[in-house]
């Protein structure tokens, strides 16, 4: 094992003390490895520990991500990992340290709902067509269920015949969706949608996905099981990125919808911010 494997081991050691969603853990863990891979690149090869971690470290590194030109929440939320880390071995001052903070790093602010592009109508289309092209019908289910209901990538790729059949019940019934599985930390969340019929219609396709692909929405390219719901996340993921496609565009596409839904219904804007984050998942602090 090399010195960085080694450094970025006892980082995830850890981190995992902390507990957490699988999914919180997952990109912990994810930030851990960037994080050894910038500091030994930029030549800081004595880190061995959390502990020898200093300011000078973490300025680094949001230098080095910011070449990547990642988004703000993105650095936030890497940041806060490491924050965590220092944190748990004693390295308060360090982690509270002002000129250490977001605003002093210059990756403050961020939003839910104005960081992100949105995916347009043209470009939806294209994409899904796209992926029905390459015989790939369940990449174009999964872009639509995000699209039309919101869903986390993780969510869509858990949902089978049961679970859509019960979203259709739903759809005609008021127009509500309760999401159970895949959600971020096993919380079941209500989602209110305003588009019915494009909700309706990506919940009947993907029924039809489902019936052709012995009830899953993500095989292999050649048509075999996934193989579990770790597999099947990276297969959507590894599609989407060979092909240039970033599906939580469509998510953010969706929710730009519902904020105008919930506009036109005569919530204030900061009331309206706080139904959206609900229907994402976030929780009503989102629209603070």
């Amino acid at each position: 094992m090399s010195r960085r494997t080694e450094f970025q081991a006892s980082i995830v050691a850890v981190m995992a003390r902390l507990g957490g969603s699988r999914l919180t853990r997952e990109a912990r863990e994810r930030t851990a490895a960037k994080f050894s891979t910038l500091m030994y690149a930029a030549g800081y090869t004595h880190l061995a520990s959390p502990t020898d971690i200093s300011g000078k470290h973490l300025r680094a590194y949001v230098t080095a991500r910011q070449a990547d030109s990642p988004g703000v929440r993105t650095l936030q939320n890497e940041l806060a990992h490491l924050r965590s880390v220092l944190r748990s071995v004693g390295k308060q001052a360090v982690a509270g340290a002002p000129e250490l903070s977001n605003e002093a790093l210059g990756i403050s602010g961020g939003s839910r709902l104005g960081s992100k592009t949105a995916m347009s109508r043209e470009d939806f289309l294209t994409v899904t067509a796209h992926a029905e092209r390459q015989n790939r019908p369940g990449m174009a289910a999964l872009l639509r269920l995000e699209r039309h209901l919101g869903l986390r990538g993780n969510e869509a790729i858990h949902a089978r015949e049961d679970t859509l059949r019960r979203w259709e019940r739903e759809l005609q019934a008021d127009g509500r969706i309760s999401v159970l599985a895949g959600t971020k930390g096993g919380r079941p969340r209500t989602v209110d949608v305003f588009d019915r019929a494009s909700a309706s219609a990506a919940v009947s396709l993907a029924l039809v996905v489902c019936a052709k692909q012995g009830g899953f929405l993500v095989v292999r390219a050649n048509g075999s099981p996934a193989g579990g719901l770790k597999q099947a996340r990276r297969i959507y993921h590894s599609w989407a990125h060979r092909n240039g496609i970033q599906p939580h565009s469509a998510r953010y596409a969706f929710a730009r919808e519902q904020l105008d839904g919930y506009l036109s219904r005569g919530y204030s804007s900061r009331e309206a911010l706080m139904a959206v984050s609900h229907d994402l998942g976030h929780g009503d602090g989102r629209g603070r």
